[in-house]
């Protein structure tokens, strides 16, 4: 049999055509609408969750659901809102995720942020639009998990970059709205932020007083544990900067030699561990060796140097609470001026304090 061949005319063909692209151009345009309208309500659920969290206290190591770190606010809310496990370190996070341009950047994204020099990464919060992000914050005058704004000039200072690890909630060329913000906390989320806007200079600027027992193990004829002195310090520094100067004086009494004294330093603290200060020393009292009763002579400057070391922190609320040990040396001279020999050097002046530091921001007052 013979089959006839179907003639088609060209203006169906091209009708044809037509009709399968557009056909295709629907069928991707919908699976673009479900990809992108699906990372939305990701990205809403993300948000939400750590909404949830805000006021709770903060807590080196924790991932919740009563008390986070900063890391652990990000793991948790993933976890239970879009069952997505992140790595648990900011740094790590950082690595995870997809670095976007900031014009490119959503409600739901995570922002990193290098908060001192040990680091590239050590601090990650979520963007909720508006230029506000909430975290898990351990300085400063609001702590624990707040709304803060990057208009701050703080995070403004320590800002490295925006990361997704949930897909673009917006289709290619659509304008962002950049608030998701439910009824329910709207007025929540712009009180906090309203308070964190006013955070200022005060903010980096902290205050410790610090109460020790001083004591030697020395004496000019050898080796001897004694107790010499008890001593309130108080330290002001500026932690903005990597060396964090200060200023800072101390009241103290020593017992053995009978003598009241009242070191004023600057200081350099290089972390929450390690500070060093020198200054000098103002004295009272007539002083000699318990045991010989040889008199000798203070010197103001130069007064005093010494190094203090402490142990990691523990906070309750905007405070700060550490054991601390001192080593430092005070000058003391001949009463002609002259100086003392090595042994009554190390005996009159090499002290050792323990004792206990509480901090806290100035911006508490």
């Amino acid at each position: 049999m013979k089959i006839k061949k179907l003639k088609i005319s060209l203006p169906v063909k091209v009708a044809s055509f037509l009709v399968l692209m557009f056909s295709i151009s629907c069928i991707k345009l919908c699976a673009e609408t479900m990809t992108t309208a699906q990372a939305q309500v990701y990205r809403e659920k993300f948000v939400d969750e750590s909404k949830k969290y805000v006021g709770s206290p903060y807590a080196y190591g924790s991932i919740g659901p009563d008390s986070f770190d900063c890391s652990g606010l990000i793991y948790h809310c993933a976890r239970e809102s879009v069952k997505i496990q992140l790595p648990r370190t900011a740094k790590a996070i950082y690595s995870y995720v997809r670095i976007v341009p900031e014009k490119d950047r959503e409600v739901g994204d995570l922002l990193f942020f290098k908060t001192n020099s040990t680091a590239s990464v050590t601090h990650v919060g979520i963007y909720i639009g508006n230029s506000q992000f909430i975290s898990a914050i351990s300085d400063g005058p609001n702590t624990g998990v707040i709304v803060s704004s990057l208009n701050q000039d703080y995070w403004k200072g320590k800002y490295v970059a925006t990361g997704q690890f949930i897909p673009s909630g917006k289709a290619k060329g659509e304008q962002k709205d950049e608030t998701i913000v439910n009824a329910s906390t709207e007025k929540e989320v712009a009180t906090s932020a309203d308070s964190n806007a006013k955070s200022s200079f005060l903010d980096d600027v902290v205050l410790d007083v610090t109460s020790v027992f001083g004591w030697s193990l020395f004496t000019q004829n050898g080796f001897m544990f004694q107790a010499k002195a008890a001593e309130v310090q108080s330290n002001v520094r500026y932690k903005k900067w990597v060396l964090q100067p200060g200023i800072g004086f101390a009241l103290r009494y020593n017992f053995v030699q009978r003598i009241f004294q009242i070191p004023l330093y600057v200081s350099l603290t290089m972390n929450d561990f390690v500070r060093f200060y020198i200054g000098p020393v103002f004295s009272f009292g007539e002083i000699a060796f318990s045991n010989t009763f040889k008199k000798i002579i203070p010197s103001v400057l130069p007064g005093i140097i010494g190094i203090s070391f402490s142990t990691p922190n523990v906070t309750f609320g905007k405070f700060k609470f550490q054991l601390v040990q001192d080593v430092s040396y005070t000058v003391f001279n001949n009463m002609d001026g002259a100086a003392l020999s090595f042994n009554e050097s190390i005996a009159s002046g090499l002290n050792f304090f323990t004792g206990m530091r509480v901090t806290f921001p100035l911006s508490v007052f």
